[in-house]
C-alpha cells in the first residue's frame, strides 16, 4: 500500500533542520487564493500524506481542484518545478477537514505524488510539554518559509527562508491563548507557513503556522480628498501548533467519523 502510493517517507537526510522544513513546504495556488502549506506524515501504518494550510486559503478558492507546487531533484543535484493538481472538493462539498474553531484546515492525500517528498513527521509539531521544554519566550528567535505575494525563492519553487522573533510571549494554555504575535515582514501569500524553531535535537519543532497579518490603517484628509492609507506592521499572527495537531488526528479518522 505504501508503494503504491509512492509517497517518500525516508529518514530526514537535510542538512539541517532548517532544511526539512523547506523540503516539506510547497506552494498552493489558484486563480482565488495563493499561499503556503507544508506535509506531514502521521506514524506508521498511516501512509497517508497530510496537507496542512490555514483555513481560509481553501475557503477562498472555487471549483473542485488546486495546484500544489512539488519539486523533482535531477541526477545532477539541480530541482525542476512540477505543478500537481490535487482535488479539495468532491460535489461541492470540501474534502478537507477544518478546525472547529481555529484558521487551520488538513487534506488528507491518498493519491499518488508525481515525485517523492519529504514531509515532516507529525511528532515535530509542538505540543504543550515539547513548547515549554523547547524554552521559547518573548524576543527569541523564530523562523518562517512562505511564498509572500506569490514569489518563489528559485525556478523550482523553494520557498522563501525569513527570520523574525516572538513578538508576543507563547502563552499557555493553548486554550486561552490559541495565537501568538511573531515580529517578521508579512505579506498575502504567507498564510499556511510553518513557523519554527531549532530543535534540541538538531531537528526542527514547528511551534505555529502563519494564519494573519496586521495593518495600521492611517486617514489622510486633505482639501480636496480624504482618504485611508493601510501599511504593514510587519507582525504576523501565528497558530499554536497544538492546534495543527488536533486537526491532522481529526482528518486521519474515517469519513463517517468526522462526520460526526
Amino acid at each position: 500500500m505504501e508503494r503504491a502510493l509512492n509517497w517518500s517517507v525516508r529518514a530526514a537526510v537535510a542538512a539541517d533542520f532548517a532544511t526539512e522544513v523547506m523540503e516539506a513546504t510547497c506552494k498552493i495556488f489558484h486563480p482565488d487564493s495563493t499561499a503556503t502549506c507544508f506535509l506531514v506524515r502521521r506514524a506508521a501504518p498511516d501512509p497517508a500524506l497530510y496537507l496542512v494550510t490555514a483555513a481560509h486559503v481553501l475557503e477562498r478558492t472555487k471549483g473542485a481542484t488546486v495546484i500544489l507546487v512539488l519539486r523533482a531533484g535531477q541526477p545532477d543535484g539541480s530541482y525542476v518545478r512540477r505543478d500537481h493538481t490535487v482535488s479539495v472538493r468532491r460535489d461541492d462539498k470540501p474534502l478537507w477537514v477544518r478546525h472547529g474553531k481555529q484558521d487551520v484546515a488538513v487534506l488528507r492525500l491518498v493519491e499518488p505524488s508525481p515525485v517523492p517528498v519529504s514531509p515532516l513527521p507529525a511528532a515535530r509539531l509542538a505540543d504543550e510539554a515539547q513548547l515549554t521544554a523547547a524554552g521559547v519566550h518573548l524576543c527569541s528567535a523564530l523562523f518562517v518559509l512562505t511564498y509572500p505575494e506569490r514569489f518563489e525563492a528559485n525556478g523550482a519553487g523553494f520557498p522563501v527562508a525569513r527570520q523574525g522573533i516572538f513578538a508576543s510571549p507563547p502563552l499557555l494554555p493553548v486554550r486561552t491563548h490559541p495565537v501568538f504575535l511573531a515580529d517578521f515582514t508579512t505579506f498575502s501569500g504567507d498564510s499556511g507557513g510553518p513557523v519554527f524553531v531549532a530543535g534540541k535535537d538538531g531537528h526542527p519543532l514547528l511551534v505555529g503556522m502563519v494564519v494573519a497579518k496586521h495593518f495600521h490603517e492611517e486617514r489622510i484628509k486633505g482639501e480636496h480628498e480624504e482618504r485611508i492609507v493601510r501599511r504593514l506592521l510587519g507582525i504576523g499572527t501565528v497558530l499554536h501548533a497544538q492546534y495543527v495537531r488536533e486537526t491532522i488526528e481529526a482528518a486521519a479518522k474515517p469519513e463517517d467519523a468526522v462526520a460526526k
